[in-house]
């Protein structure tokens, strides 16, 4: 993805990738706009599979745990990529 002030272009593979997930990224070129896709992603997949939503909600919750971990460790004397 790449990203310009709040405009956002996708690859074909990577607009591919997601459309295999049900996420359609096709003629998305704003935030808003893939925000908007996947609220619309999340909607469908909870009326559709609740637990695989919740299983989804989970990973995430376990990525930010992990992730808010590490940078509360963080030397701050160490140089390291800020992603």
């Amino acid at each position: 993805m790449l990203r310009l002030n709040n405009r956002v272009r996708f690859t074909d593979s990577e607009t591919a990738a997601m459309l295999e997930i049900g996420i359609d990224l096709t003629g998305v070129r704003t935030q808003s706009a893939i925000n908007a896709e996947f609220a619309r992603w999340a909607n469908a997949l909870a009326r559709r599979r609740p637990d695989l939503l919740e299983k989804i909600a989970n990973e995430l919750a376990k990525v930010i745990q992990q992730s808010e971990e590490l940078t509360a460790g963080h030397d701050g004397n160490r140089l390291e990529p800020s992603w």
